[in-house]
């Protein structure tokens, strides 16, 4: 198996941690790691470097005693400052990786960390590795939900890279119900899980408190929700709005919680509690 490792952005920790997996022999013994990116922050790290071509990649990772990074390096474009060439190199090394899963000739990729605000100078027009990754399989960012998940708590996001005082104007009853549908879904089809129970998190404090602290609750998510209880009631439940202060409270206490996954209305919602708990 071959996983296609995107060094993210040249400045950033990716290289970094992903030299550490590799030299602490982090990974299963039939799984190589193809590296794809910039090769400098590994010069920098004096680590012992095998290039891959890029047409065609073997399937067999080299063989060598001690450990190496096998490295598809991304071309740097001479033309652009510093800053636009590191985001230029990140968004060109997730392109390869999907060509590359695309084509059959690896099988996943891991992304690590990238500068958002770079990747837009390097000439990539997408907001963060979600929308970009939508854009190079045909789809476009409204039909793809992103997910994040660890042993104790699976999130899944209405809105994704967005300001948060756009989070009101964009939540829509059509985002919410592809956010739940497609959760569902990949409970059923990744984790084999029959009818998964989804917990909804409320926008606003205390739920809303019956319109008294906003009211995309009664509008907006709650009949939503309920739509989607009467059609797909043999399909999986649903729980909320739940307020996300106590929702959350569960997981970093005792690690149990009730539900197979939370859907959350924005960023930072789902990944601060997911984080916490990595």
């Amino acid at each position: 198996m071959i996983l296609a490792v995107t060094v993210g952005d040249p400045a950033g920790v990716g290289p970094e941690i992903i030299w550490k997996v590799i030299r602490t022999n982090k990974t299963r013994k039939d799984v190589s790691l193809l590296c794809i990116g910039a090769k400098k922050p590994f010069e920098k790290l004096k680590v012992p470097i095998v290039e891959a071509s890029d047409e065609p990649i073997l399937r067999d990772c080299p063989k060598r005693s001690e450990p190496f990074v096998w490295l598809l390096s991304a071309p740097a474009e001479r033309s652009l400052n510093k800053a636009a060439i590191a985001g230029f190199q990140s968004g060109w090394a997730i392109e390869k990786a999907v060509q590359l899963v695309q084509k059959k000739i690896a099988d996943a990729i891991v992304t690590a960390p990238i500068s958002k605000e770079r990747l837009q100078l390097g000439g990539y027009n997408f907001p963060g590795h979600t929308e970009l990754l939508a854009h190079l399989c045909g789809k476009n960012s409204n039909e793809v939900t992103m997910m994040l998940a660890n042993s104790k708590l699976r999130v899944a996001l209405v809105t994704t890279h967005t300001a948060l005082s756009n989070v009101p104007k964009i939540l829509d009853r059509k985002n919410l119900r592809r956010t739940i549908i497609q959760t569902a879904d990949a409970l059923t089809d990744f984790w084999g899980i029959k009818k998964p129970k989804i917990a909804v998190a409320a926008l606003n404090p205390h739920a809303g408190e019956n319109g008294l602290f906003g009211n995309e609750e009664k509008r907006l998510i709650k009949p939503e929700m309920d739509y989607l209880t009467r059609k797909f009631s043999k399909k999986f439940s649903l729980a909320g709005p739940l307020p996300s202060d106590t929702l959350f409270c569960q997981h970093l206490t005792d690690g149990r919680s009730p539900y197979d996954a939370v859907v959350c209305m924005y960023h930072d919602q789902g990944l601060i509690p997911v984080k916490l708990l990595d």
